[in-house]
């Protein structure tokens, strides 16, 4: 079980790193390029798509880690709570991302703002530029977590088990 937990972990972290490089460094990059006439349209339509999967995602990482923080039991080690704070941390760039900064880009696009246009057009820019900030720190701490789930599988698989967490843990 805590297996299973602990892939949950690293796939929805994992699912939401490459979904945000692959829209950031090859979608919007090319739709932009493409010369269409409705690119924005079309990128604020695929990022308000992509915020609600990130969401699911990050939920599933903040259930899956407490989760295998209560089926572990047993003292809090450190690379258990520093696992434990970057999923955190990364749910908290992921809400910042999808619950504000992307849905306030979406309602300037829909009021016709355009970016470095006018003192609207000059917030549009900042406020794209910090979600840009934000979803590279998100991807680092997304990144960071996988590191700290696999560095905290390791440590435990090195200590001796409490047989009681054996029981409820035969995937392992």
């Amino acid at each position: 079980m805590l297996l299973a937990l602990d892939v949950v972990v690293l796939v929805s972290v994992l699912a939401y790193s490459g979904g945000l490089l692959a829209l950031g460094a090859i979608v919007a990059p090319a739709v932009f390029r493409s010369g269409l006439a409705g690119a924005a349209d079309l990128m604020t339509t695929i990022f308000t798509r992509f915020d609600r999967v990130a969401i699911a995602l990050c939920v599933l990482a903040l259930l899956s880690e407490a989760a295998s923080v209560t089926l572990r039991g047993g003292p809090m080690t450190r690379p258990r709570i520093a696992r434990g704070a970057l999923v955190v941390l990364f749910a908290l760039g992921v809400a910042t991302q999808s619950g504000y900064l992307s849905p306030k880009i979406a309602r300037m696009h829909s009021e016709g703002v355009q970016r470095n246009v006018g003192e609207a057009g000059a917030e549009f820019d900042r406020t794209h530029n910090w979600s840009s900030r934000v979803g590279k720190l998100t991807v680092s701490l997304a990144i960071a977590a996988v590191v700290a789930v696999l560095v905290d599988r390791r440590a435990n698989s090195s200590r001796p088990r409490d047989r009681s967490v054996d029981a409820a843990d035969t995937s392992q």
